[in-house]
């Protein structure tokens, strides 16, 4: 049972630390998407294939996001979680500095992993943050701010990193120390460099009382005790229809947007500085609404008692994302193309705050943060880890080394709707009976 809402930290604090959250965040999808809008200029210097540049998207950061995220939640579970924040966006952002520093494959890779080991600290630790810092009537907007980081941050990485592009022109700069830089490592060097002052503005944030120190007694006197193991044993159902239907979710949203920039690039011939301006544009716009709609939404059936609510949510994303992502992916016209584009991102985003807060509702605060590392690890084990290569295989396999990323994405994307959609839809009295118990 949640604390009463008097409990809870001032208000103050709590838009803070939401603030710095989602600057967290906001940052860490600048870093995690910017090799998206820089897959050409990778490719043509370092040699790469689409199959590679997949890996060096998804797979290297997935990978060590999913086995850094179970030490960083029991972590997140027992010691300062805002502590943790810090930490972790200052490896993430040295990181990609070192990224930006790469001559190959290897080193590249290498450096990606080290982003996903940094990043695997911030959902965990603001999943649990969030409970303890705002009553359950407002956690829905309060993460669909926090999630709206996404949106904001894939903008600014492809709205700046295209202008910074645009201005170089081509050209290669030579750095004190660093030697002679193409622009691709000139934008990957400047996107870390944008975690120095928030890394410093974390220490600022404090750490709230866990709410659910508070009810230790009264759950172990009802003899429900907080163990790991007990959330699986008691809520099976409903924590396996979460897993698979905001994964597919996820796995759908990446495999569209890893690859929008090369689209247009490729079948449009646009420039990096068009993409990034344009794509950039729907990134800030339709992101962030959607997150917002999707808590909006989440919150509204929440007051009217209708307490399979966010999976209805998701349910609804996934029906909105379908259709779009076919015509995205077939359209042999730029416009058509942006405007499905725009849908798809904005029906996808639904579901990034509602995610984690349905975990909130189902899971006890003392596991709250390993069982979000579960669900991470399968998000991006599966979804950022595979999506981005399974399209470029698929494409590969239909038209050759650099082809057929639009129809692969056309029968990827609605496949992995149709998944989530009927996790959600048949799993809905699971999740009420979860709620209740």
């Amino acid at each position: 049972m949640s604390a009463p809402s008097t409990s809870f930290p001032p208000r103050g604090q709590a838009v803070f630390a939401c603030a710095i959250l989602f600057l967290g965040y906001t940052f860490a999808f600048v870093d995690r998407n910017i090799v998206s809008l820089l897959v050409v200029p990778i490719e043509h210097d370092l040699g790469l294939s689409d199959v590679e540049m997949g890996l060096l998207q998804g797979t290297a950061f997935a990978i060590f996001y999913s086995i850094f995220g179970f030490p960083i939640a029991w972590a997140v579970d027992r010691f300062n979680r805002s502590r943790i924040v810090t930490a972790g966006v200052g490896v993430w952002s040295l990181m990609t500095c070192l990224a930006g520093l790469s001559r190959g494959f290897t080193p590249f890779f290498l450096a990606r992993v080290g982003v996903g080991a940094g990043e695997a600290a911030i959902l965990p630790s603001a999943t649990s943050l969030i409970a303890d810092y705002f009553p359950p009537a407002a956690r829905g907007r309060a993460l669909g701010v926090f999630a709206s980081g996404i949106y904001f941050g894939s903008a600014i990485a492809l709205i700046g990193g295209g202008l910074i592009l645009h201005r170089l022109a081509g050209q290669t700069v030579t750095l004190p120390l660093l030697g002679s830089l193409h622009p691709w490592q000139v934008v990957l060097l400047a996107a870390g460099a944008l975690g120095i002052p928030l890394t410093v503005a974390t220490l600022f944030m404090r750490e709230p009382p866990r709410m659910h120190l508070r009810n230790a007694a009264a759950g172990a006197a009802a003899g429900k005790g907080p163990g790991f193991m007990s959330a699986f044993r008691d809520h099976p159902r409903a924590l396996v229809a979460h897993f698979v239907g905001f994964t597919a979710m996820a796995f759908a949203s990446y495999g569209a947007t890893a690859w929008l920039p090369t689209l247009f690039i490729r079948e449009y011939g646009w420039t990096p500085a068009m993409v990034g301006a344009r794509l950039g544009l729907i990134a800030l716009i339709a992101g962030p609404l959607g997150t917002v709609c999707g808590g909006l939404l989440a919150d509204r059936l929440e007051k009217a008692r209708r307490y399979d609510g966010k999976f209805l949510v998701g349910a609804l994303a996934a029906a909105g994302t379908a259709l779009p992502a076919v015509v995205m992916g077939l359209s042999s016209h730029a416009g058509t193309t942006y405007a499905a584009a725009a849908l798809v991102v904005f029906f996808t985003s639904f579901v990034w705050g509602v995610a984690p807060g349905a975990l909130q509702e189902i899971v006890h605060g003392s596991v709250l943060g390993r069982v979000t590392a579960i669900y991470t690890a399968l998000l991006n084990l599966v979804a950022l880890g595979l999506a981005p290569p399974t399209v470029a295989l698929l494409g590969q396999s239909m038209a050759g080394k650099h082809g057929g990323l639009g129809v692969a994405m056309a029968i990827v994307v609605p496949s992995a709707c149709l998944v989530a959609f009927i996790a959600f839809i048949s799993n809905r009295s699971a999740y009420r009976s979860a709620r209740r118990n």
